[in-house]
């Protein structure tokens, strides 16, 4: 199949305004605002300590600000799997590469498939938007030490590259949707 392209890629945004998430603003918030206070009433030496920490405690809160709006990339190229995320659309971080090689098996999380491996507890690498709109795949791969548990929510196209790589690893059919008039 000369010329066929054998890349593609998926993005996924992760939920914003978890409880957690909610949570942590309000205490970056909080800090500032005990900081100014701080700063504010205390006389002599310990007000240029209140104004250092007020300084230290803003940088850190517009530091941490872009980390709460997530994307997830993942990248397939001639069966490598890459994954990123990207905080605000600016930071790129490489989280995990891997090859189809290694994968075990790739099933939504759902799946009968996936029931020999319950009994390893494997804690999953979730890389998913967290709202439960689109269907959460597991991939089991082996790894250095143990096997791993990756979840991923891929679309259509990525699943399709994935099964032309490896069609007895992954468990997916298209869903052929009906065509409108």
């Amino acid at each position: 199949m000369v010329g066929e392209s054998n890349y593609t890629e998926c993005v996924v945004k992760r939920k914003s305004g978890a409880a957690g998430e909610i949570l942590l603003k309000s205490l970056l918030v909080f800090l500032c605002l005990v900081c100014i206070a701080v700063a504010l009433l205390l006389n002599g030496i310990l007000q240029f300590v209140g104004f250092a920490l007020l300084i230290a405690a803003c940088f850190f809160t517009f530091n941490m600000w872009p980390k709460f709006r997530k994307e997830f990339e993942y990248i397939f190229v001639d069966g490598q799997i890459d994954i990123d995320v990207m905080y605000s659309g600016s930071t790129r971080k490489h989280l995990k590469r891997f090859d189809m090689d290694k994968i075990e098996i790739v099933a939504p999380v759902d799946s009968h498939s996936l029931d020999g491996y319950k009994h390893m507890n494997l804690k999953p690498l979730d890389y998913t938007s967290k709202m439960g709109l689109n269907d959460v795949y597991a991939i089991i791969l082996k790894g250095e030490k143990e096997p791993e548990k990756i979840l991923i929510e891929p679309d259509d196209n990525f699943l399709t590259y994935m099964k032309k790589k490896s069609p007895r690893k992954v468990e997916y059919t298209l869903q052929k949707k009906p065509v409108e008039n």
